[in-house]
């Protein structure tokens, strides 16, 4: 059985820029060891180093589409980061960077 690849960053600028654009499927978000947030996407045709570098360059997105994104995906780290802390997880900042 194979697995799709998948694309990760720990970067929320990043991860809203790729689920404003539709240029990847957001999958979910996950606490990493060294107290952040995780952000995963499908990325069956391996191009999220290539949204990621069209990012960084300054690409266009929709103000609209920025934003709607910006609150989803907030609200999927606040929901990581509380279940993370309910069972028994350190109190720390989780951050994505």
């Amino acid at each position: 059985m194979t697995t799709a690849p998948n694309f990760s960053t720990e970067r929320l600028q990043l991860a809203i820029f790729l689920h404003a654009t539709g240029r990847l499927r957001f999958i979910r978000c996950e606490p990493t060891s060294n107290h952040k947030v995780r952000f995963l996407f499908d990325d069956p045709e391996q191009v999220g180093a290539e949204a990621e570098l069209e990012f960084d360059r300054g690409a266009p997105v929709a103000g609209t589409a920025l934003f709607a994104s910006q609150k989803f995906l907030r609200r999927q780290m606040s929901g990581v980061i509380d279940e993370h802390r309910k069972i028994g997880a350190p109190r720390y900042a989780y951050t994505a960077s």
